[in-house]
């Protein structure tokens, strides 16, 4: 009964935040006129851009959203995989780790002119770069969660019996579990990034694509509208992820 209280209680306080935040945003617009309609749109405005594109907006929306999962799950399997791989063998990690590395500080922003001569203006280009930029995410993230496994839980494995493979399964796998999701949810956050700025350069549906339209027209309505989108979306994503990390790690004392 506390615990449900606890957290009925935190939730109302968001919710709280939320509606203050739109009741400044509705003072400082429509309500007193300090902030005019080209610099910020007031909360009507927005609606009326909703409603003025009907079907529209949920067309970018889920051009968008699909963009952002597939890249995201693609990037993450590779990158875990990989970072397993590097893990558990020494030179495979002194082979691929210092290509790794060397490429990990460049921006994916920085190869969107490559990539849209590449694969052009299609939805290949933009899941390959957000993809990427997962990949980078998680094969570090995994290399050093398998790096963290307590030794003692190996000799312990190994104590007991168990041949270097089930240790790895049933041993390194679980524990490197909660770093893991913890790396996915800053995935999806970056893949969300990546994908709006590909969009920018070079699309022809979207939200990045709705957002740059609309600023040539100087349509802050319609740019607020796609902002409101991303956060949205990256918002639900999120939840989910955390919803699986904390059934996938009820296990540990922290669950995420």
């Amino acid at each position: 009964m506390n615990k449900l209280f606890h957290r009925s209680k935190w939730t109302l306080v968001s919710i709280g935040s939320l509606l203050v935040m739109l009741i400044l945003w509705k003072l400082l617009t429509s309500g007193t006129g300090l902030i005019k309609p080209l610099y910020f749109p007031s909360p009507e405005g927005v609606w009326a851009a909703i409603t003025m594109m009907n079907e529209g907006v949920f067309y970018h929306a889920g051009a968008t959203l699909i963009r952002v999962v597939v890249s995201w799950f693609i990037g993450s399997a590779i990158g875990v995989i990989t970072g397993l791989i590097l893990a558990k063998s020494k030179w495979t990690f002194h082979i691929l780790n210092p290509i790794i590395e060397a490429l990990r500080p460049v921006p994916p922003v920085a190869l969107i002119p490559l990539v849209l001569i590449w694969f052009g203006v299609g939805d290949s280009g933009k899941i390959f770069l957000s993809a990427l930029a997962c990949f980078m995410v998680m094969v570090v993230n995994t290399i050093v969660a398998s790096g963290n496994v307590p030794p003692v839980y190996l000799q312990a494995s190994e104590t007991l019996g168990a041949t270097p493979g089930k240790t790895y399964r049933t041993v390194v796998l679980p524990a490197i579990i909660p770093e893991i999701m913890s790396g996915a949810r800053i995935g999806i956050a970056l893949s969300f990034a990546v994908t709006v700025a590909v969009e920018f350069m070079g699309a022809k549906y979207g939200v990045g694509y709705l957002i740059m339209q609309a600023s040539r027209t100087l349509n802050t309505e319609v740019v607020i509208l796609g902002t409101i989108i991303i956060g949205i979306e990256a918002f639900l994503l999120e939840r989910l992820l955390k919803i699986i990390s904390s059934k996938a790690t009820k296990w540990t004392e922290n669950p995420n």
